[in-house]
């Protein structure tokens, strides 16, 4: 049953509207004044449920729902409710949920979409659902696709792992899709392989955001182009990767972990850097040569380290004269000195924001074994 669409004052719209505009004569009624195009675009703004539920409003707005620029599906607020519930109820639940989302795409009428979003963990049985919703994003030549199946309250360990594989058959040279528009894709909690990553960076000259959660195993990766517009770019949770040659022109941000070689080339444009440095002796003595030749022209930078013990080489950072903001993340364990990181503060002359944030022994524990959560700590220092 749907209910009052929220956002809208259903009082003021009248039973019937014309194709062209209410002409009844209340004066109180503004938005059926509205020409569909201005309808459609307000219509972008809400949830896909509030946009649908518009429908029950008059003949009208049946269908200016399905002509909206954008669909977010945020499944993990939607069945948040359902947490309590035992499994076998969850799964009715989200299979609903999967039956909704894909009648919802049936019936969307646009040729084009702006933003495709879909957030909610999906079973190993459901992963054929996926790619349909991935022919769909390509063939509506959406400019931002976001997908996140991270589990509910997802801890890394102890979760299961990632239940679908971004499929071959798009990285064929010979797909029909054309993905000139894409300009932002985030993949999380998808395995993805080299070959889907060269795939993405071959064939969209206009991606500018690229963002990795989850790879299938590989030792080296090499993410380099002298025309590529890649401008922010985050890997994370990449396992067995050892090597990561990074080359690109307009990189402006960078989220990484440290890796046993790690080469950064031709990069004039990167302020912002977010790092995880693992066991910090160790790892922090990878990052100044890997980032010597450019931590200069850093406006942003975040570390995150197990720890703060004997991080000696902290105290060896050059000065980063352009350095407005500072982010240091450790796992606190037991008394720790901070005097490590004064030397830091004192290579920072023009620093406008320090931030110090101790992080809970389990993630420090993930970042021991070379992972990099560093999104969901972003997430946690702006509680």
């Amino acid at each position: 049953m749907v209910g009052k669409p929220v956002g809208i004052d259903c009082k003021i719209l009248p039973k019937e509207c014309s194709s062209k505009g209410y002409t009844g004569g209340d004066d109180d009624d503004r938005i059926s004044e509205l020409p569909d195009d201005v309808l459609v675009v307000i219509l972008s703004l809400l949830s896909v449920k509030e946009a649908a539920s518009t429908s029950i409003l008059c003949s009208r707005w049946i269908n200016l729902w399905k002509h909206t620029n954008s669909l977010d599906f945020d499944g993990d607020a939607a069945l948040y409710k359902t947490a309590r519930l035992k499994k076998e109820l969850q799964f009715n639940e989200r299979r609903k949920y999967v039956r909704w989302v894909n009648s919802i795409i049936q019936s969307h009428k646009s040729h084009t979409i702006q933003k495709l979003r879909i957030q909610f963990f999906l079973r190993k049985e459901e992963a054929d659902t996926l790619t349909k919703w991935f022919e769909y994003a390509f063939s509506r030549q959406v400019p931002s696709l976001e997908i996140d199946l991270s589990p509910p309250n997802f801890i890394f360990f102890g979760s299961p792992g990632p239940n679908y594989v971004f499929p071959q058959e798009f990285t064929n040279s010979a797909t029909c899709f054309d993905l000139k528009h894409l300009k932002a894709l985030s993949l999380k909690f998808v395995t993805v392989t080299r070959e889907a990553i060269e795939f993405f960076l071959n064939n969209c000259p206009f991606l500018e955001k690229f963002i990795v959660h989850q790879t299938e195993s590989m030792s080296k990766l090499e993410i380099c182009g002298s025309s590529l517009a890649l401008k922010h770019l985050e890997l994370c949770y990449f396992f067995g990767l050892d090597s990561v040659r990074i080359s690109a022109p307009n990189l402006t941000s960078l989220t990484i972990r440290v890796f046993s070689e790690l080469i950064l080339e031709n990069v004039p444009m990167l302020d912002e850097l977010r790092v995880g440095c693992g066991y910090s002796d160790f790892s922090v003595k990878k990052l100044l040569p890997a980032y010597s030749a450019y931590i200069s022209q850093l406006k942003s930078l975040t570390l995150l380290l197990n720890n703060l013990k004997g991080s000696t080489d902290l105290c060896k950072f050059p000065e980063m004269p352009k350095l407005k903001k500072l982010v240091i993340a450790y796992c606190s364990v037991g008394e720790d000195s901070l005097l490590p990181l004064t030397s830091l503060i004192r290579a920072s002359t023009r620093l406008h924001e320090f931030v110090l944030k101790a992080i809970s022994h389990l993630s420090c524990f993930c970042f021991g074994f070379g992972l990099s959560s560093l999104w969901h700590i972003k997430q946690e220092l702006m509680t």
